[in-house]
């Protein structure tokens, strides 16, 4: 099927998913059914010298679970055996020099201030091994960017290769309705590495979106050629920049129009890395680049029952578009210079885009 044929929610602009999934599908915590412990993705693991890690969960005990019924979050804490080896910084770990450390994931309530631990309330206690070594290549599992392909095929090719996570994930996560959900198939791949990869599909049922998640936060590499990079051009992409406040590399492939970015995700108590494959018809590589920012003339507020953007006269004329979490264009408004009021009839959070910039979330 060409590209050109296929019925592709032109209103909503790609870029929108990093946000979608950043601030809506994983604010709550992805894992598995409940049992005695936790179990992570691997409880021994290697890691390159210098590198920033996380660890993510594949399933959760019966304690956080229950926990996680009546609250949002969970909060982490990396503690290291070894602190000239691996130094722990909180809710992630490094690699200092060649060696071997324990290290213990203790997981806690959240306490009044998001994200961070009540110490006082230790949920939880898992223990891994890590090796710290000069090098430790890691593949980029495999990516889908048949753009338009049914859901369906996507689907069945994607669980050939990994584990299916959507039932786990909503079985564990009861405040996600099945809204939130709808639109993505979820991938446990068992490699410490790339842990979890998930497809986006609109709603007639064809693939727009297609996301990694790393535990190793740089694979993707700050504002410099990577691992990641390298790979992706050994593939046909074309590496034309980088996001300027988190150093994401951005690269387009014209034959398949496809837009890599990256991303920060925050769950399970951390904050991970993840690789954006998404659907681009327009190439980005010229002057009319994408920008992966927020638009800095734009500054959104909520209140009152409305969402108020005020704009400077250098944005003056562009479009905002209010969607749903679930990707519904809910209102189209052409911006004024100064402040614009916007009434948007829904309760829950708003995805507000302003011209071709990073989307942001709005909750009323």
């Amino acid at each position: 099927m060409s590209l050109i044929t296929i019925n592709l929610l032109k209103s909503i602009n790609i870029t929108m998913r990093k946000s979608l999934l950043s601030l809506g599908l994983f604010m709550s915590l992805s894992a598995g059914m409940a049992s005695a412990q936790s179990v992570l993705v691997s409880d021994n693991i290697n890691v390159p010298v210098g590198d920033q890690n996380h660890m993510f969960i594949k399933s959760l005990s019966e304690t956080v679970k229950s926990y996680l019924e009546t609250k949002p979050r969970i909060a982490i804490e990396f503690v290291s055996s070894n602190s000239t080896v691996v130094e722990s910084g909180g809710p992630w770990f490094r690699g200092l020099k060649k060696g071997n450390a324990e290290v213990r994931m203790q997981i806690y309530e959240e306490s009044s201030m998001k994200d961070y631990p009540d110490y006082e309330k230790m949920l939880e206690e898992v223990v891994f091994q890590v090796s710290v070594k000069d090098e430790v290549p890691a593949t980029l599992p495999k990516y889908f960017t048949g753009w338009g392909e049914q859901r369906s095929d996507v689907s069945a090719a994607m669980y050939e290769l990994y584990e299916p996570f959507n039932e786990t994930f909503a079985v564990m996560n009861p405040s996600m309705s099945e809204e939130d959900l709808a639109p993505f198939e979820l991938g446990y791949t068992g490699d410490y590495e790339y842990p979890l990869v998930y497809s986006y599909f609109n709603e007639d049922g064809q693939l727009l979106a297609y996301y990694i998640v790393t535990n190793n936060a740089n694979r993707i590499g700050y504002k410099s050629e990577s691992e990641v990079t390298a790979a992706l051009e050994q593939d046909g992409y074309e590496l034309f920049g980088y996001e300027e406040s988190m150093g994401m590399p951005a690269l387009y492939n014209k034959d398949t129009q496809t837009l890599v970015t990256g991303g920060v995700v925050t769950m399970q108590g951390q904050y991970f890395r993840y690789l954006a494959f998404e659907y681009e018809p327009e190439d980005p590589t010229g002057i009319n680049g994408l920008t992966a920012e927020p638009d800095p003339q734009a500054k959104v507020t909520v209140g009152d029952g409305c969402i108020t953007i005020i704009a400077t006269d250098k944005i003056a004329g562009k479009t905002v578009n209010l969607y749903t979490m679930g990707g519904q264009l809910l209102k189209s408004v052409r911006l004024a210079a100064g402040t614009n009021t916007i009434s948007v009839d829904t309760t829950k959070p708003v995805m507000v885009k302003v011209g071709r910039n990073q989307t942001v979330k709005v909750v009323k």
